[in-house]
């Protein structure tokens, strides 16, 4: 499957994820040295200052988002090991009774 069509699907935004993070950490890299060269100083602090904090929202997000589906995949996979578990426990009265 493309990234394109990914992207489209519901919940796909989260497909694209590294490359917003690589794009807010290159614009807190060019608003640090815009600062440190001494280009609109206050302007840059604070673009900076706001890129790190959507760095970190972005890693939170990300964190609580895989909490979230691995705790689904994690009760999928023991729904069906309990599944497995009955088929498992079913198996030995079905051979008793072809054999009656």
């Amino acid at each position: 499957m493309s990234i394109i069509t990914q992207m489209f699907q519901p919940g796909g935004g989260v497909v694209l994820i590294p490359f917003i993070r690589m794009v807010i950490a290159s614009l807190m890299v060019v608003c640090l040295v815009t600062f440190i060269s001494g280009v609109a100083r206050i302007h840059m602090a604070i673009l900076t200052l706001l890129s790190g904090g959507l760095l970190l929202s972005l890693s939170f997000f990300e964190s609580e988002y895989n909490k979230f589906h691995g705790g689904r995949e994690e009760r999928e996979k023991a729904e069906q090991d309990a599944n497995a578990d009955d088929d498992v426990k079913k198996a030995p009265r079905k051979i008793a009774e072809k054999t009656d």
